[in-house]
This record gives C-alpha cells, sequence and structure tokens, in this order.
C-alpha cells in the first residue's frame, strides 16, 4: 500500500509540472480527476466494507497428531460493486500448527464469492484456534485499507499418537507389569458356573429364566470368575517450562496412551490419575476409548512442580490394596526417584517413565532401581522413532 501511495505521489507531481509548463484545459481536467479519484475509491470502499459475508469450515476438527485436515472459508460480496483486493489472515500457523499458507489475497466480483482451502497438519497435541484472524479490504486504487475482524472461533483437537510398544513388560492376562500382586477378581458372563436361588441383590441379567420357569421360583445363575490386572498410571501434568513446553506435554501424552494401549491390549483394566482430576473418574476401566479421551483433556497449565511431588508421595496412604504403576514425569527428580523405591519396596511394581536426560548422579539412583527390578524407560526413543 505505501507503494501505491508513493506511485500516486508521483503522479500528482507530474500532472503539477505539466499544468505549470503545458497550462490548457486538458492538464487541468487531469489533475482534477486525478484528485478526485482518491475520494471516489474510498466511497466505493466504504460502500462495500460492510457487505461481506464470510463462512468457515473444517473437514475434520479432531485430528491425531501428524494427520491433516483441509479448512476452507468462504467469503461472500452482496454489494453490486467487485471489491479489487481483499486480504485474509489466518491464525493457522504457529509453533504446533502447520498451514500451506498465512494469508492469502483475493479479488471478488459484484454479487459473486471466492473460496480459499488450504491443509492444516498438527505437530503436537492440544486444542488450538485455527481459521480467520481478520479479513483486510483495499479500495482500487490500493491506497486505503479496512481492516474487519469476524467473532467465530475455529477449534481443532488434536489427540496424541498411539506407538507401538510392544516390548514393555506388561503380562499378557493374569498378572500386571512382571509378577503382579493385584489381580481384580470379575466374572465371564459367558460361562455359567452353578445355579442357585435367586437373592435380592441379583440383577435381571443373573437370572436363568428357563430354569425359573421349571421350578416355579427365580432361579439365579453363577457365572465363572476370572482374574484381572489393573494398573494405575500416574501422570505429572505440573506446569512445563523451558524453551517448547508443546513438546513436553506432547511426548507426555503420547507415553500415556502408548503405554495404557498396551496395558488394556493385555487384558489389564487401568486407571488414570493426575493433578486437578475429577474424583469420580478414578475408577479402573477396559474402555481404551474413554480413557484415551481422558487424557486428551489434561491441562498443564495449573499446578506446581512441587503439587506433583507431594501427590505422589502421599498417593498410596490412601490406598487400600497394591497397585501396578506406571509413573510418567517430565524428568527424574529426588522426590520420584525415593517415591518409586519405596512402592517398590512395599511390594508394587513399577514403571518409571522420563523425558529428558537425568543427572549422573541421578543416572546412579536409576540404575540402582533397575536392581530392584523397576523398569526404567526414556520415552524419547520411542517418540523420535
Amino acid at each position: 500500500m505505501v507503494k501505491n501511495r508513493l506511485t500516486y505521489l508521483l503522479v500528482i507531481v507530474v500532472i503539477i509540472l505539466l499544468v505549470y509548463l503545458y497550462e490548457h484545459t486538458a492538464t487541468y481536467v487531469a489533475l482534477y480527476a486525478l484528485l478526485a479519484l482518491p475520494l471516489l475509491s474510498l466511497g466505493l470502499a466504504l460502500l462495500t466494507r460492510k457487505r461481506l459475508d464470510v463462512v468457515q469450515k473444517v473437514e475434520q476438527q479432531t485430528i491425531v497428531k501428524g494427520d491433516t485436515t483441509q479448512y476452507t472459508l468462504v467469503v461472500g460480496n452482496r454489494s453490486v460493486m467487485p471489491i479489487a483486493s481483499v486480504r485474509a489472515k489466518f491464525k493457522a500457523s504457529s509453533d504446533a500448527i502447520e498451514a500451506d499458507f498465512e494469508e492469502h489475497y483475493f479479488s471478488l466480483p459484484a454479487r459473486g464469492s471466492s473460496d480459499v482451502v488450504f491443509n492444516i497438519t498438527a505437530k503436537y497435541r492440544g486444542n488450538f484456534e485455527i481459521g480467520l484472524a481478520n479479513i483486510v479490504l483495499y479500495d482500487f486504487l490500493g491506497l486505503f485499507a479496512f481492516k474487519q475482524h469476524f467473532g467465530e472461533i475455529v477449534m481443532l483437537e488434536v489427540r496424541p499418537r498411539v506407538i507401538d510398544m510392544d516390548d514393555l513388560p506388561l503380562a499378557l492376562a493374569q498378572g500386571g507389569i512382571d509378577g503382579t500382586q493385584n489381580l481384580l477378581q470379575q466374572e465371564d458372563y459367558a460361562v455359567i458356573a452353578d445355579l442357585r436361588k435367586y437373592q435380592p441383590t441379583d440383577g435381571y441379567k443373573k437370572i436363568h429364566w428357563k430354569a425359573s420357569a421349571k421350578k416355579s421360583e427365580l432361579i439365579s445363575k453363577n457365572f465363572q470368575s476370572f482374574k484381572r490386572s489393573a494398573t494405575t498410571f500416574i501422570i505429572d501434568n505440573s506446569k512445563i517450562s523451558g524453551l517448547n513446553p508443546s513438546l513436553m506435554e506432547d511426548m507426555m501424552m503420547e507415553a500415556c496412551v502408548s503405554i495404557m494401549s498396551q496395558a488394556i491390549s493385555r487384558n489389564q483394566i487401568c486407571q488414570l490419575i493426575y493433578l486437578g482430576m475429577d474424583q469420580d473418574l478414578q475408577e479402573h476401566t477396559s474402555n481404551f476409548e474413554f480413557l484415551y479421551g481422558q487424557a486428551c483433556g489434561i491441562r498443564f497449565d495449573h499446578f506446581a512442580p512441587k503439587d506433583f511431588e507431594v501427590r505422589f508421595a502421599s498417593f498410596f496412604n490412601v490406598q487400600s490394596d497394591v497397585e501396578n504403576m506406571v509413573v510418567i514425569v517430565k524428568k527424574v527428580t529426588e522426590g520420584t526417584l525415593t517415591s518409586v523405591q519405596n512402592l517398590r519396596m512395599f511390594g508394587c511394581n513399577v514403571i518409571l517413565v522420563y523425558l529428558e536426560e537425568p543427572r549422573k548422579e541421578q543416572q546412579e539412583k536409576i540404575e540402582a532401581l533397575r536392581d530392584m527390578d523397576v523398569f526404567c524407560l526414556d520415552f524419547r526413543r520411542y517418540y523420535y522413532g
């Protein structure tokens, strides 16, 4: 726009020189017309700037990290005058989101529309605001610009990948992490062990209707019982500091859902514990989609690192039985190492997952934990392949 204004001033200077050198009706008409053009251009722009319609569409508003979705912007012109130049600026490009472009120029015909379509790829998990930041409307001379904001917010939810981690020490069915002690008794509704008289606490699913009809009284089924191992995941979702908190948060969530997927695929039931969670969600389940959605909603912007260490250290003071534990932390601290050591001494089977290179003295303690049969894992080798 600066270039257009300089060009216009240069033309004005040339016309004034012509009027001075060749004083004639034609040169005066050219000067007056040139002076009137910006006013005409400004008036037309003012008439059309409020006559725009904007529609934003996203092909998929929930994607997995690394996947691509398509964003479409439709801008309509309800005015009878065409618009020579429009610039649309987008919010999609950031450290966590890649888009084909950040801004796009186009023109609008009278009572017509223009579509802008591009791809968006997510580099990290999270919820990101994408879509239109603003539209700048230019007059046909390119001397004036009018910026407009639109209130609609378009969000993109990016979920973490599930990485194949078959080499983890997770037992297939009758144990949790190798050597598990925490087995929960459950019933297999496909196998009937025996029949007995109906009890008021029995549900309708337990009633054997054919046997009840023969004996003229309600008969209940005893189902075959079986044991499933239970594993608790505890996540350090304290506030992340450093140059790239999005990367650290992304690594932590991929570690969580990937190990959880392996545990459930091996017939375990899982529980997810983190700072600030709803107490009603602290139940073991084998529903991976539920746990995956719960993990995707974890936030990392509220609690201090000390809050996690206190919660972790006191976690088993309120537990009634021994747990199999997967502990996922950003970096190994003295408090974390002490808590893991205590858990193992109490008979808990532990996997310790960390994301940053430990210091030399911490590495020695990690080796000591390995000697105690604690599986210590640097998740970066899985994350970066």
